[in-house]
């Protein structure tokens, strides 16, 4: 029943939820670009098995990090035929190559572990000036967004390079409203750049969030109060990233039902 409510309450998130409306409105017509590498694909390999099952690696910041762990506890129980891996680094993000190279670390683990599918989350650490190789670009101005784009590229690259489907996680509302706002203004980035390249962008404010896209501690499930946000107001409970994973996992089982031992797509309701 626990599972079931949560697989339900998740199935409403989507990119037309007012929080990410709003955000979107800042960005304008900026992002917009033809795809500048090959389409990512839609469809997994064809030999997924209980014996061959599919690699689903998670990587991003502590969040991240949080979902992986999550995912992992949760995958057998509505995708038999998946495995989670899970390299997501706390404290990291895309803004500061010099402490830690997502795009080129990305690529390691894509050449190491041969994922199926990447769960990519980031965002909550990038409130800084981004590190290019010989650049500083500061936090704050139009020239920040662009080169904030270009990493949120250059991770795409990686998946597209490895030919592999990829979902790209928008993160939360955050409770420190600097946080908050920065997190606001990123989330059309991160739905632009993964719309351009055929990657699936994920959003968690109609998971976790107020009716007005706001930070909240607390939703309801089945006329049930449920606290998703850890006391920091940036993390998840146990409850919280529950609910993620198992929504990550019924997307996953209904967008390639080979996962879960089936050849065609699952019925999953939607609460209205």
């Amino acid at each position: 029943m626990w599972l079931r409510a949560l697989i339900l309450a998740g199935m409403v998130a989507g990119c037309n939820s007012p929080g990410f409306r709003a955000g979107a409105q800042d960005i304008g017509p900026m992002v917009a670009r033809p795809a500048t590498g090959p389409q990512l694909p839609s469809r997994l390999r064809s030999d997924i098995s209980a014996e061959r099952p599919a690699r689903i690696l998670v990587i991003g910041d502590s969040l991240a990090d949080g979902f992986g762990m999550f995912l992992k506890n949760r995958v057998d129980r509505v995708l038999p035929h998946a495995e989670i891996i899970n390299r997501g680094k706390t404290s990291t993000g895309l803004a500061r190559r010099d402490f830690y190279d997502w795009p080129a670390q990305f690529a390691v683990f894509a050449s190491e572990y041969r994922p199926d599918i990447v769960v990519a989350h980031f965002g909550a650490n990038d409130m800084q000036t981004v590190m290019g190789d010989a650049t500083r670009t500061v936090y704050g101005t139009a020239e920040w967004d662009a080169a904030y784009l270009r990493e949120i590229r250059k991770v795409i690259a990686v998946a597209q390079a490895a030919g592999v489907p990829l979902y790209w996680i928008g993160p939360a509302p955050d409770s420190h409203s600097g946080l908050n706002a920065h997190l606001r203004h990123v989330n059309p980035l991160f739905a632009a750049a993964a719309q351009e390249a055929g990657a699936i962008y994920f959003p968690l404010s109609p998971l976790v969030a107020g009716h007005e896209g706001e930070f909240v501690q607390a939703v309801k499930i089945e006329d049930q109060s449920v606290t998703v946000r850890s006391g920091d107001g940036s993390h998840f409970t146990g409850a919280g990233y529950t609910l993620i994973a198992d929504n990550l996992l019924a997307d996953m089982a209904k967008r390639f039902p080979p996962l879960t031992g089936q050849q065609s797509p699952l019925r999953i309701l939607a609460l209205q």
